[in-house]
């Protein structure tokens, strides 16, 4: 099947799979992600892999638009009212999820080298699935506040998690082998470029945005301005080996503090996006394996419980410790399940840098993958829901950025 005819049975399958979910009162994105892996290689064969690695640009550009809104959140008034408390929030649900896990393979007998990245892939809670149920139910509320601040920040600490403990690993390899100033330069190294490249150029591209965004009073102008600087922000990122997530996140951070018409973009972005999101999570589901969970093991189970735990834990803790709403300590953490783009990401970065530790951390994540990415948007509906929080009226809908 050619790229073409498989973009439009994405999107016809997509809108179908959107309405058929409904009717059991599953999140659309998960109808979405069904669909994907129906369609895909490891199911109905119907997306082939190279159909997949064809589209891959939109799916880019997808992830940077979700991205891009999610950085909204980082307006300096809102971080100056709840900022402080949403950091310590995801500090300790992120520190909870990695020492379950951490401890869970090391009673398991792993080597602690596999043990600590596996920790560091735990953390990341996955933003996309998480907005667009969020905005399926016209959400709003101090849960839906602290998920779409645990969501913009989780990130950022799970990549320099990673990194960190990247730089540990390498470090234990290259011991003795060479220099001490020198191991510790090229551990060291990635994750101060990751961090300060990836956040420069997202403000670079942001402050273009922002200052050619007051030339520019169409929204289909507004929207072609909008897609080029995601497009040249996420390839450019590609190119210099950055972060597409934390850069895309930059912009739209970078833009909400500068530019007045930022909220009219994000209103625009809204009414536009959908078939991009689409295309997202329907390949997100193509590129899943079924066949992975059956071949998780012990080890697989382990991982899934125990993160799950961990996220739990951490957000009823987290958010007790600074005083948030009982609704948010009794729900958090069934928001905080969804795990996909930065995990996989990873664990492609882990083939590269610790090729003799990929074949068991690739099983073992992308397999839970596979379980989160199923039950994970249900877990954010079922907390929206009863939290009191879901707005399912369409004549009651409002912008969650309003």
């Amino acid at each position: 099947m050619n790229e073409l005819s498989s973009l439009g049975l994405i999107l016809l399958l997509a809108l179908l799979s959107g309405h058929l979910v409904r009717v059991l009162r599953i999140p659309e994105v998960t109808g979405y992600i069904l669909a994907g892996m129906a369609l895909g290689p490891s199911v109905l064969g119907w997306l082939s892999h190279d159909n997949i690695h064809a589209l891959e640009a939109l799916s880019e550009v997808a992830l940077g638009l979700i991205l891009f809104s999610i950085g909204s959140v980082f307006e300096i008034s809102l971080m100056r009212r709840i900022g402080r408390k949403i950091v310590r929030l995801t500090m300790v649900e992120s520190a909870l999820a990695a020492a379950m896990v951490l401890c869970g393979m090391l009673i398991l007998g792993l080597d602690w080298q596999v043990c600590l990245l596996l920790a560091a892939v735990s953390i990341a809670t996955a933003p996309a699935s998480t907005l667009m149920v969020i905005r399926e139910c016209n959400a709003r509320g101090p849960l839906s506040d602290a998920l779409l601040g645990i969501i913009a920040v989780n990130n950022i600490v799970c990549l320099i998690v990673y990194l960190i403990g990247a730089a540990i690993v390498n470090l234990f390899a290259r011991w003795g082998t060479q220099g001490v100033a020198e191991t510790a330069f090229e551990a060291g190294f990635p994750l101060v470029w990751q961090l300060a490249g990836s956040i420069s150029l997202g403000f670079l591209t942001g402050l273009m945005l922002a200052g050619w965004a007051r030339q520019v009073s169409e929204t289909g102008e507004m929207l072609i301005l909008l897609s080029g600087s995601i497009l040249l922000c996420v390839g450019l990122a590609r190119l210099f080996d950055l972060s597409p997530l934390i850069a895309s996140l930059a912009v739209g951070a970078t833009m909400v503090n500068l530019s007045r018409r930022s909220r009219r973009l994000f209103r625009t972005l809204e009414g536009t996006d959908p078939p991009f999101y689409a295309i997202f999570f329907v390949l997100a589901g193509a590129e899943l394996d079924v066949a992975r969970v059956a071949s998780m093991g012990v080890i697989g189970i382990a991982y899934v419980f125990a993160r799950g735990a961990g996220k739990f834990a951490g957000a009823w803790l987290g958010s007790r410790r600074v005083g948030l709403e009982s609704q948010v300590q009794h729900f958090l953490g069934f928001g905080l399940l969804t795990q996909a783009g930065l995990a996989v990401g990873l664990v492609m970065t882990i083939s590269r840098q610790f090729p003799e530790y990929y074949p068991l951390i690739s099983t073992v994540v992308l397999s839970a993958v596979v379980v989160y990415e199923m039950i994970g948007p249900i877990a954010t509906r079922f907390a929206i829901v009863q939290s009191g929080e879901a707005r399912l009226s369409r004549e009651a809908a409002q912008s969650i950025w309003a």
